[in-house]
């Protein structure tokens, strides 16, 4: 991919596959976007805002001992705007993250560029 779609832009991954997390990373990094943060963990948004803005986010449902929801709440609060990846039902979002944008698993990597790109240039 030669189009630098997310020139400038930080990212976070939120996601416990491994290979999952890498195959986003170097797709949004191809696209030109700033990847601050792959983890299979909630990170500590604070941190990593204090290291400069977060332009969009990508997170997993499920990390496996727990769900992301509050995650994505805080995202929300903070009007930094994200996507989930999931193999997941989008149905099964509460209420209040019901309009969230949901990518499925197993992803199409230039799905995952297109909703990022498009999430990211609202915020900006």
């Amino acid at each position: 991919m030669t189009d630098r779609v997310l020139s400038g832009c930080r990212i976070i991954i939120v996601e416990d596959d491994y290979y999952q997390a890498q195959d986003c990373k170097q797709m949004l990094q191809q696209a030109g976007a700033k990847v601050v943060a792959v983890t299979a963990i909630v990170p500590d948004l604070a941190s990593l805002l204090a290291e400069g803005p977060i332009d969009a986010a990508l997170i997993d449902i499920n990390l496996g001992h727990s769900h992301t929801f509050d995650f994505a709440r805080e995202l929300q609060a903070r009007a930094i705007p994200f996507a989930f990846l999931t193999g997941y039902d989008a149905g099964m979002l509460p209420d209040d993250l019901a309009a969230s944008v949901c990518i499925s698993k197993p992803a199409d990597l230039h799905r995952v560029i297109s909703v990022i790109a498009g999430l990211a240039t609202r915020a900006g």
